[in-house]
């Protein structure tokens, strides 16, 4: 085997294996012979609703799951996986049927903003999961808002039309976290594709092309090594890291300015 081929088998299975990062616990099936009801007004304070990596999984996030619910009492949270288990590169690709994925959620979104108008709902998306917070939140309805949206090295291409397309549909603000040391939103989105099909470094690597003040980007640095962040795709799991930088832009009380600030601090006490 040429050496070439060798190298690049290598980088796929590494890719494979660390955007897994996986056990295969599939969403529940469920079936009803009554057609399905409207959404009562929610009881909650808020909603939290997470989207996994191209995995498909949700044990790799639990921890930061039981973070956001300890700060986040009231909310309801919940991680959906929007694809199969396991088939991280058929994830990637499977455009139409994430097109439709991300119709369908935006769709339930709609229906629950409408009996809870003021109540905040924030989205979290992690790798390909960011990529599809993206759509998601892109075929909102135009009437439909979310309160915030957070990009965790999103597989998306860097000049998605989110001011068009995205921010109408934000209330407050969109967060985006990025790394150039992050190998499966660099290289593996130059070979294998973003979310919206582009062979492209990600946002998530580099950033967003537009620039927005309801557009707030978070770049690694070696401030974010101390915190248990290398600058890596499955650093952004550590404990400390998503303490500092990441649980705090889900503090209902935390604006763009005092986020920003919490992340200054944040660099100084590591």
């Amino acid at each position: 085997m040429p050496h070439s081929t060798r190298s690049l088998f290598r980088a796929f299975a590494l890719l494979l294996v660390c955007a897994a990062a996986t056990a295969a616990d599939a969403p529940a099936r469920r079936f009803a012979c009554v057609p399905a009801s409207a959404p009562e007004p929610s009881t909650a304070a808020g909603r939290l609703l997470i989207l996994p990596g191209v995995g498909n999984t949700r044990f790799h996030l639990a921890d930061f799951v039981a973070a956001a619910e300890r700060q986040l009492p009231n909310f309801d949270v919940e991680v959906r996986t929007w694809g199969k288990p396991f088939l991280t590169i058929h994830n990637l690709r499977a455009h139409e049927r994430n097109v439709a994925t991300a119709a369908s959620i935006a769709s339930e979104i709609a229906a629950w903003r409408r009996v809870n108008p003021d109540a905040p709902f924030y989205l979290v998306g992690y790798s390909g999961g960011g990529g599809m917070a993206m759509l998601v939140t892109a075929a909102l309805p135009d009437d439909v808002a979310i309160d915030r949206l957070l990009l965790v090295a999103p597989a998306i291409s860097p000049d998605y039309p989110l001011i068009t397309d995205v921010l109408p549909h934000v209330r407050e603000y969109v967060v985006n976290y990025a790394s150039e040391r992050d190998l499966q939103v660099g290289w593996g989105t130059r070979t294998f594709g973003t979310i919206d099909r582009k062979h492209t470094a990600s946002a998530g690597a580099i950033g967003f092309a537009a620039e927005h003040e309801r557009l707030l980007e978070h770049r690694w640095s070696s401030a974010d090594v101390p915190l248990g962040h290398a600058g890596n795709h499955l650093a952004y799991l550590s404990d400390r890291w998503q303490a500092a930088k990441l649980l705090p832009a889900l503090d209902p009380s935390v604006d763009p300015r005092a986020l920003t600030a919490r992340w200054a601090r944040a660099c100084k006490e590591s």
